[in-house]
This record gives structure tokens, C-alpha cells and sequence, in this order.
């Protein structure tokens, strides 16, 4: 008979390892952070040795933790593959996506109708979230994130990469970015470093107008406002380009900004379904 610590202390530990966090661990499996501190101890005291460095602002996994947390990982990913196969009939031709709100309204849901055309078995159900949701936890089976791809905590491959530029309702007059009232939006990730009209008027070589811009909380009301006519907006290249095809848009003349990854991330859990992996196979065709 195999021999193993209790199963709450592993479970814990994994979740701790993952999320770096007694709080964010207590919180996925529904206990309190001081619970999930107890529940490490036990396990640190079974097997004779630290696991978890305790920091006055942070915690950190010891040379053993290192050691382990993958190994658990991969056990659990595995359970995880075996109980999904017992929903196979349903799970098999289901898929779930998360993605941000601006990249679901205007690249994702544009195209949906050419999945359905070409694969009208499978269901897609669509998470937009401007957050980074855990895929494990969140029963979801991909996900389509945006930022550099250095950044990301998962194994990402990157779907299409994007600039930055400015764009109009086609029917608007032609008045130029400095004499045009700007729209903007505040990035969710500041760390990121987003491009900002700031930085295109620094590269145009002209001055920036402060009082000619109209700030939003997020990108997709930044989206809508461009759709009213209510000024310029400098736009993720990938975000417009259907637009600009079919004649709604209409690029502003002046530089073009480096922007980031639209990156395809899967979850180990249900990589192998077979749902998800037409929907993977249709997106990177897609995005071509």
C-alpha cells in the first residue's frame, strides 16, 4: 500500500506553490489563509523538512519545494485528465475560452461564425475577462492572452503580434492627429508599459495636446467611442483590421508603434480534447 501524507496537506502545498500566496491558496479551495499555513506545517513536519520559506511580505518555496511542486503539479493534471474523461460525451465537444473583453467583441466573435460553419458539433463558451484567469481552476480550456510573451507564466505560443496605430471613422474629416480630439484608455497592467498618444506624438516629432484627449477605464469603451465619431484612437493593429478591410476605419498618417503577443495558452488538463484541439487549430489558421 502506498504510503502518503494526508491529501488536504498536499493539496494545499500545491496551491501554495502555484499562487505564491497562503491567501489566493486559501481562497481557491475555500479555507482561510490560516488554515492553508496549518495545513503546510503538518505536511512540513511529516516529511522532516521546509517546503515553504516564510517572508515578512511574501513566501517563497525552499530548494525542496522547488523540487516538489512540479512532480505534484503533474500528478494532479493527470487526476485531473482522468476524472474529465468520466464527462467525455459532453466534455469532448465543448470548449471554453477566456480572453480579454476588446479582443473577444472585436477580432474573436467576428470570426465565430466561420467555427461554426465549419464545425457546427462543437460548443464554445466565451469568459471575457481583462484579468488573468487560472485555467485549472476555472475549468476553462484555453486561453488567448495579450502582453509580452516573456511575461507569461504559462507555455504561451504566440498567435499574431501587433502595433500600434492611429484610426478614425473612415467618414470623418481628414483633420489630422494634432488638430483631432483623441480617445484613450487606462491600461489594466501599467507595468506592461502600453503605448500611449504621449509616445506616438514623441515619435511624430510634434507636441503633445493634453486637452484634446478623452480618457476611458478600459479598451472596449475606448472602442465604442471611436464608433460614435467622438475623436482618433490609437489602436492594437489587430483590433482594427477588419475594420480598416472593409472601409470603417481609416489609418492616420505618422508612425507606428511596437505593440505585443496575442499568445495562445492551453490547459494541460483538457490540451487533449478534442474540441479543444480543432478550436487551437482554427484559431492559429485564423490568425494567419
Amino acid at each position: 500500500m502506498r504510503k502518503l501524507p494526508p491529501l488536504n496537506a498536499i493539496r494545499a502545498f500545491e496551491a501554495v506553490a502555484r499562487r505564491l500566496s497562503f491567501a489566493d491558496a486559501g481562497d481557491e479551495l475555500g479555507v482561510t489563509a490560516t488554515a492553508i499555513s496549518h495545513q503546510i506545517r503538518h505536511l512540513e513536519a511529516y516529511l522532516g523538512f521546509q517546503l515553504v520559506e516564510r517572508r515578512p511580505r511574501q513566501i517563497a518555496l525552499t530548494p525542496a519545494g522547488q523540487e516538489l511542486f512540479p512532480k505534484l503539479q503533474t500528478a494532479f493534471d493527470t487526476l485531473g485528465e482522468a476524472f474529465a474523461m468520466l464527462d467525455k460525451d459532453v466534455e469532448q465537444s465543448l470548449v471554453r475560452v477566456t480572453t480579454t473583453y476588446a479582443f473577444a467583441e472585436r477580432w474573436l466573435v467576428p470570426r465565430l461564425s466561420d467555427f461554426f460553419d465549419k464545425h457546427g458539433d462543437i460548443r464554445v463558451e466565451v469568459e471575457t475577462d481583462d484579468d488573468v484567469l487560472d485555467l485549472r481552476t476555472g475549468r476553462l480550456d484555453l486561453a488567448i492572452r495579450y502582453g509580452p510573451q516573456s511575461a507569461a507564466n504559462e507555455e504561451a505560443e504566440i498567435l499574431v503580434s501587433d502595433r500600434y496605430i492611429p484610426v478614425s471613422l473612415a467618414d470623418q474629416p481628414e483633420t489630422g492627429a494634432q488638430n483631432s480630439r483623441l480617445l484613450g484608455y487606462r491600461w489594466r497592467n501599467a507595468d506592461m508599459g502600453g503605448p500611449t498618444w504621449e509616445e506616438w506624438f514623441k515619435e511624430a516629432g510634434e507636441t503633445f495636446p493634453p486637452d484634446r484627449i478623452t480618457r476611458f477605464s478600459d479598451e472596449s469603451a475606448a472602442f465604442n467611442a471611436l464608433d460614435q465619431g467622438l475623436g482618433l484612437l490609437l489602436s492594437s493593429s489587430v483590433l482594427v483590421d477588419e475594420g480598416l478591410k472593409s472601409g470603417r476605419y481609416r489609418q492616420i498618417q505618422g508612425p507606428e508603434l511596437h505593440g505585443f503577443d496575442y499568445c495562445l495558452v492551453l490547459n494541460p488538463l483538457s490540451r487533449n480534447k478534442h474540441g479543444v484541439k480543432i478550436f487551437a487549430e482554427w484559431l492559429r489558421q485564423a490568425a494567419k
